[in-house]
């Protein structure tokens, strides 16, 4: 299958290619969905530079005790990114069903590998379960929490939705949003047949150009990817600062705290600032999402552009899912919003 029959996603957080904000004003980046506050990174020693990064078993202990798995059961990575493009190489051909909305890397990615794509709309039970008989799925791939939609599912949807998929399938769980979400962890499913988990550092510790990441998975699964992944695909920088953000027990909890407050009093600015649009407001930990027609959102983007406010459109058919990462001083983005002319808008 040609690579060209696909249009590569297009993040829309590049600052190359965000137009610019009104004179004066400093374009203010709420299109990642990363914390804001981020972990205090000490200085790393020289030897994480000059020494090639070899497998670190202080950084799998350490993973392993804050996913509550067997060490043998977890693998670090360069990120998720790198797995979202070798997974669909690992697992048989076949059909997968992925959501309609949702990060686009994954239906870009098992798409190129020579997967047949299906999407469901909705995180139902029985509608998902209907959807892997009837169109014949042999691997599921899901986002909890999902970005863009908060959509979250649980232990036992995720072991019934395996348990109809073929001996070999595969489903595949993308929390990088859940550290923010204790409620969402599905950890518990490390090591079960067919089961990959994918973990990010860089959204909850806010430490995206570290390029660190888990896969929890069985261990025959994880040797072969590691095999794929080849030697040295961890910095020995990110190893060595992964181990100890991990193990920082009060900063995260002083974190999650803090995450919640922050997303609860966003989501109310932005439900009343955008009351009059006829838009539906979700929220997780670390985004707040405004649900609309299309292009309504489109035109609320450029408008948010020209108050130096980069915030992310994601497509869905005629609905449009403006994602808004948390701002590190709401105050100035409560000001900024206040700009805009709601009235022109609404119309």
């Amino acid at each position: 299958m040609s690579a060209s029959k696909y249009s590569a996603p297009n993040h829309g957080g590049d600052p190359r290619h965000l137009p610019p904000a009104r004179a004066g004003l400093t374009m203010l980046d709420l299109a990642t969905g990363i914390n804001p506050w981020t972990w205090p990174v000490p200085t790393p020693p020289v030897e994480c530079y000059s020494k090639l990064p070899y497998f670190s078993d202080a950084l799998q202990q350490s993973a392993a005790a804050y996913y509550g798995v067997a060490a043998e059961c977890v693998l670090a990575t360069a990120g998720s990114q790198p797995v979202i493009q070798e997974l669909p190489y690992i697992a048989p051909k076949g059909r997968v069903l992925l959501p309609a909305v949702g990060y686009e890397e994954h239906r870009y990615r098992w798409q190129l590998a020579g997967h047949d794509v299906v999407t469901f709309d909705s995180y139902s039970r029985e509608g998902i379960a209907q959807q892997i008989q009837a169109d014949g799925i042999s691997h599921v791939v899901l986002i909890s929490p999902n970005n863009p939609s908060a959509d979250q599912v649980g232990i036992e949807e995720l072991r019934y939705w395996r348990s109809l998929l073929p001996a070999d399938g595969m489903l595949v769980v993308d929390q990088a949003y859940a550290d923010g979400n204790p409620e969402s962890d599905v950890s518990e499913l490390a090591g079960e047949a067919g089961i990959v988990l994918l973990r990010s550092v860089g959204k909850f510790f806010g430490l995206p150009g570290l390029r660190l990441g888990f896969v929890l998975a069985s261990a025959s699964l994880l040797a072969e990817l590691d095999h794929r992944l080849g030697p040295w695909a961890v910095s020995g920088t990110a190893q060595w600062i992964g181990q100890r953000a991990l193990a920082d027990h009060e900063w995260q909890q002083q974190t999650l705290s803090k995450l919640r407050l922050a997303s609860v009093a966003q989501a109310k600015l932005l439900a009343a600032t955008f009351a009059d649009c006829g838009v539906r407001c979700v929220s997780s930990a670390l985004f707040v999402t405004l649900i609309m027609p299309l292009p309504r959102a489109e035109t609320l983007q450029a408008a948010c552009y020209q108050l130096g406010l980069s915030v992310r459109v994601y497509r869905c058919g005629d609905t449009g899912y403006m994602r808004w990462g948390l701002a590190d001083d709401i105050e100035t983005l409560a000001k900024r919003l206040g700009q805009l002319n709601m009235s022109a808008l609404a119309a």
